[in-house]
């Protein structure tokens, strides 16, 4: 098979996603083959947030890469990519040629009025240099997006921040600021699905 697809639900981590790309573009540049990985996005009611970054990686390199917090619900990237490429970086493995070579024969083929790609030529999608957040913005982005996903969930009307002046309390008002911050720019940005949430929390029927 040329492609694997992994459907996760892998929750953030300070600097797992650098974890995740080591394995995914490791295993891609040593066997060859293209790696579809998908993630879930947001929190699952409890303590854990999710945090998307889906990618595509052909022959080790990163084709297509998802933002690692967001505040939509759903998305999508695409790439081209080019199958002979991958056939090609397998088949200069000897010991691959080998093992093909002493395997049986494989059951007659179902063919399928199916294809991968349209009739028309399309360039592959060239490769692209790894987006990874310092792990000073993880600690402002990854906390900021559970508690938008939550308190959206949950329907409550806000958060109480109780201010000592402490470290705790500072910190815990750095992140509701950095939160308002995500908001306001997705609601820039045309998100109608978290300026629905705004309206919901804020009881504004617009």
């Amino acid at each position: 098979a040329e492609i694997i697809t992994n459907g996760s639900g892998s929750h953030h981590n300070l600097r797992k996603l650098n974890t995740r790309m080591q394995l995914i573009t490791a295993a891609m540049a040593k066997s060859g083959g293209c790696y579809m990985y998908a993630n879930q996005i947001g929190c699952d009611g409890g303590r854990l947030y999710f945090d998307g970054c889906a990618l595509i990686c052909s022959n080790g390199h990163v084709l297509a890469q998802g933002a690692q917090f967001s505040l939509t619900e759903v998305e999508v990237v695409s790439a081209n990519v080019d199958l002979a490429a991958i056939r090609s970086r397998r088949g200069a493995f000897m010991s691959r040629c080998e093992q093909v070579a002493s395997a049986p024969d494989v059951p007659e083929v179902v063919r399928l009025d199916f294809a991968l790609s349209t009739s028309d030529f399309t360039f592959p999608t060239p490769s692209q240099a790894l987006r990874e957040h310092h792990p000073m913005e993880e600690l402002a982005l990854g906390p900021a997006c559970w508690l938008w996903d939550y308190l959206r969930r949950s329907g409550q009307a806000g958060y109480f921040v109780a201010l000592s002046g402490g470290a705790d309390s500072s910190s815990v008002a750095a992140i509701v600021g950095s939160m308002c911050q995500q908001v306001v720019k997705a609601v820039a940005a045309g998100n109608e699905r978290v300026l629905a949430d705004i309206r919901k929390v804020t009881q504004d029927d617009g």
